[in-house]
């Protein structure tokens, strides 16, 4: 199709040198009752919305009813989040493997639907691997060229930032969690450079919550952005005011931080899964246990209470992992919210009210 491979005739121009980017072609892919409207969002400076992970090539219907629930409780910002590809960790190609996601064409519709309802958006283009040892995956790649790595990283990432400039994302994000290469200032200078002769909005980059302080080029990028699981509590059972106490010293040096960079910050991610161990393991994707829904319930609650109130200079707010459509609360280890009590706490935080 044109629009996938006319991309990929441009970066071959830019980035021949390398090999790059590599676009594989895609395969030929009753009413219930309404909600009562919820109270009028507030015009907020803060950024407060869901991630929604575009993953199924042939979910557009899906993905559009999702803005729309979206749009419907009064949130007004959605992450998109879309991943490419690199085989191992050693691997210096990324490709965007299109039969694994939604076509060019549908990621458009979609970024466009949410911008007609209403939200405003933020693309955050990420890196998987394919085959990948214990303890491996995309926070510690070291591919055997830099070099060429880069390139290919550069073509897939404004490769994307056309997509984004294109549909008006108000957001971009330049990377996600690529520990092993954020002390590499030459190389992602080069790279941002590339991508604001092609995007011209907000940018951010996303850190680990424990990294942050490594990147050498914040100054580069408009929001400081992390995604956050911290560890609150060891075991089951904390209270709201105990998980308020856990937050204080890790808030105060995010603060202090961004007072340092003179820029605020964001949460690209920020989210708790729904077993009873989601206070220890928040990032634990793949948790074992019971769901347990007053865990996640109490880690929402604290989390409203101790950022509800940090003014945009500082804090320019969060993206809540994640919205995944179809989801129910009887999903194992999900973070989706659809109908479970943590909802009506996020609701009320992104409406203002």
């Amino acid at each position: 199709m044109r629009s996938q491979t006319l991309p990929l005739a441009l970066a071959a121009a830019v980035f021949a040198a390398a090999g790059c980017l590599h676009l594989q072609a895609a395969s030929t892919p009753s009413a219930g009752q309404k909600e009562s409207a919820p109270a009028p969002a507030k015009k907020l400076a803060q950024v407060r919305g869901f991630c929604i992970q575009l993953t199924d090539p042939n979910g557009l219907d899906s993905y559009m009813k999702a803005v729309d629930d979206i749009a419907d409780m009064g949130c007004t910002w959605i992450n998109f989040v879309i991943a490419a590809r690199q085989e191992t960790v050693h691997s210096e190609t990324i490709s965007i493997v299109w039969q694994n996601i939604p076509s060019e064409k549908d990621i458009e519709k979609i970024l466009n639907h949410a911008r007609d309802r209403g939200i405003r958006t933020m693309l955050m283009p990420i890196v998987l691997l394919n085959k990948s040892g214990e303890k491996e995956w995309r926070g510690v790649i070291e591919p055997d060229n830099w070099d060429n790595w880069f390139a290919s990283y550069t073509a897939y990432i404004t490769f994307m930032a056309k997509l984004a400039s294109r549909c008006h994302v108000d957001l971009f994000c330049v990377g996600s969690e690529l520990l092993s290469t954020e002390t590499f200032t030459d190389r992602w200078t080069a790279c941002i450079n590339e991508i604001k002769k092609v995007y011209h909005g907000k940018l951010t980059y996303s850190s680990n919550w424990d990294h942050y302080e490594t990147p050498t080029f914040w100054d580069q990028v408009d929001y400081i952005g992390m995604n956050n699981y911290n560890e609150l509590a060891e075991s089951p059972g904390a209270s709201i005011n105990q998980l308020n106490e856990a937050w204080g010293p890790i808030k105060k040096k995010y603060l202090d931080f961004v007072a340092r960079e003179k820029k605020p910050f964001l949460f690209t991610e920020v989210g708790w899964h729904n077993l009873q161990n989601t206070l220890a393991e928040p990032w634990n994707y793949v948790a074992e246990g019971e769901i347990n829904l007053n865990e996640q319930l109490h880690a929402y609650q604290s989390f409203v209470d101790t950022w509800g109130d940090v003014p945009d200079s500082q804090f320019m707010g969060a993206f809540i992992w994640e919205w995944k459509p179809g989801s129910k609360p009887t999903d194992h280890g999900t973070y989706s919210l659809q109908d479970t009590p943590s909802l009506e706490v996020v609701k009320k935080w992104m409406r203002g009210t």
